[in-house]
């Protein structure tokens, strides 16, 4: 029986994972079914609703509430067996949380006689690669240094190629062991032809004994909102632009003009239309040591309620 092929796009927290998947979704022109996997750290699974509301995609499979190297691993055990137990599936994608790593996920499906393991794309955020925040943070870190290749987002943000390519040459002098992919169409991640190797296992296998890559170091808040709630755009952004305590944001806000998609990283902050959802959803992650934090953000995010529902 022919073995079915297990991708994994990594990256860190708002690295553009999910836009990845759903540009590889879309662009998907063969009647093979394909089944993704998307893990988030948080409860809520807005990446996962994203992928289908975008793609018209439905065999989608999502794990929250911890990374699947760590806390969540079970679940992915469960989910990846669902999947091969179907017979349907040609073709299996993985996103794992932007805190987690790909130890787990090349253990698993090594061992597993019906799966192979692809060499791993890590997404690395162009426009973060002066970020001390982003570049100091040991996830990061070692998720580029697992990868077996390294692919750059958000170029559209950097229309000037003179600073791309600049940006790139700093990003190849901090990781000069790394395999840049300096190709961006985005349709061609499964499909390159050096795609088609074999993996270094040396990259993928290593341990989560280090406890700064633990998912137990970071801490995930969520609130839900009646669907009437109307937010100020101006003054949530505001909010989430001045703060420096909160690694990621994401969530649906329904606001003066419409609803948005809500996009904190730690290179900026966005609010895209979106289709109308059924409540508002925030989820932030920081440190865990900064949770005290936390009472105080929830009291702000109520002061850009313009009008409130029960």
């Amino acid at each position: 029986m022919e073995k079915i092929p297990v991708h994994v796009i990594s990256g860190f927290l708002g690295s553009g994972k999910t836009t990845a998947i759903i540009n590889l979704l879309n662009q998907k022109t063969d009647n093979t079914e394909w089944a993704v996997i998307i893990n988030e750290f948080g409860k809520i699974s807005i990446d996962g609703q994203t992928v289908c509301s975008n793609s018209r995609f439905e065999n989608v499979f999502t794990i929250s509430g911890g990374c699947i190297c760590c806390s969540a691993k079970e679940y992915f055990r469960d989910d990846l067996e669902k999947i091969v137990r179907t017979k349907r599936f040609t073709r299996i994608i993985i996103e794992p949380s932007g805190l987690g790593g790909v130890e787990m996920i090349s253990e698993v499906v090594e061992n597993h006689p019906t799966l192979f393991f692809k060499p791993v794309i890590c997404l690395v955020d162009i426009t973060g690669i002066e970020n001390p925040r982003q570049q100091m943070n040991p996830v990061y870190r070692k998720q580029i240094s697992k990868a077996d290749v390294i692919l750059f987002t958000k170029r559209d943000l950097i229309p000037d190629s003179t600073i791309q390519q600049n940006l790139i040459k700093k990003f190849k002098y901090l990781f000069p062991d790394t395999n840049v992919n300096d190709n961006n169409r985005t349709s061609d991640l499964l499909d390159l032809d050096y795609l088609h190797g074999e993996v270094n296992n040396e990259n993928v296998t290593f341990s989560v004994d280090n406890p700064e890559l633990w998912d137990s170091n970071y801490i995930e808040k969520s609130w839900s909102f009646h669907p009437n709630t109307i937010f100020n755009k101006v003054k949530l952004t505001r909010l989430f632009d001045d703060n420096l305590l909160i690694i990621r944001a994401k969530g649906y806000v329904h606001t003066g003009d419409g609803w948005n998609l809500l996009n904190l990283t730690l290179t900026g902050f966005t609010l895209d239309p979106c289709h109308p959802k059924e409540q508002n959803e925030i989820i932030i992650i920081l440190a865990k040591n900064k949770s005290d934090f936390i009472q105080i953000f929830a009291a702000e995010v109520k002061k850009t309620i313009v009008v409130s529902k029960i």
